[in-house]
């Protein structure tokens, strides 16, 4: 066990150093498709980064045999004294931890997928993959995987922009992304880095979906006119591709 909190502890180090290094070198260019990328191959590195060693043999095998020897004296002198393993607490901290988080996020994605399916769905006009569900309740449009949830009142009054951006989350993928972000979390819930870099995937699939739009012909002005009235909604999924996140 103290080798696998081990492994956690050097990955750990390894995400916070490269999303340092991301946020020095690349977080203000606008290549957004390049930044999403990079986010995504730094939490597959940091997870196996860990595994690469680099031993020098001569000089740490001769210190490893005399601290060696010295360990087996002071273990003779003092095996009978017993000491609180320490280990044992961070390990069970570390447990309890991506359990909460994980008992978390498993409600919220049973929440979700309920709201999903709990009201009809129809094939979107144009691409029957994806799937439009409309709703009387005034709530925040959002989009998880093939499935766009929108009001009523919102698809009458700008279906074609909100439609359209919510059509490029699908497209790319994103709820891919944040399922793999929410995982890290899960494995990393103790480390700053892991939400901040979820927090940035966020930021980078907006900034695609506002880009859809905009080469989609749809007017500039009137759609930053839109995404200032609906900032003030609440989000209701932290896992959606919501339209108030944009």
């Amino acid at each position: 066990m103290g080798t696998v909190l081990a492994y956690f502890i050097k990955a750990g180090c390894c995400l916070a150093a490269f999303y340092l290094f991301y946020k020095w070198l690349l977080s203000k260019d606008t290549f957004h498709h390049f930044n999403r990328f990079v986010l995504l191959s730094l939490l597959i590195i940091s997870a196996v980064l860990p595994f690469v060693q680099i031993n020098l043999h001569t000089t740490i095998q001769q210190a490893q045999f005399m601290i060696g020897n010295l360990m087996m004296e002071v273990v003779d002198e003092t095996n009978s004294t017993p000491t609180f393993q320490w280990q044992w607490l961070l390990i069970i901290t570390y447990l309890a931890g991506c359990l909460c988080y994980a008992t978390i996020t498993f409600i919220s994605y049973l929440k979700l997928y309920k709201t999903i399916h709990y009201y009809p769905s129809e094939p979107l006009m144009g691409n029957a993959r994806i799937r439009l569900i409309l709703t009387n309740k005034n709530i925040s449009c959002f989009s998880w995987m093939n499935y766009i949830v929108i009001s009523k009142t919102d698809y009458k009054e700008n279906g074609d922009a909100i439609i359209t951006h919510e059509k490029a989350h699908i497209h790319y993928k994103h709820s891919i992304d944040i399922l793999i972000a929410d995982i890290c979390i899960m494995l990393q819930w103790f480390n700053p880095a892991a939400w901040l870099i979820k927090k940035e995937l966020q930021n980078i699939h907006e900034f695609e979906a506002d880009e859809a739009v905009l080469k989609a012909g749809i007017c500039a002005k009137n759609y930053q006119l839109l995404l200032i009235k609906k900032a003030v909604g609440t989000r209701l999924y932290s896992m959606a591709n919501s339209f108030n996140h944009s």
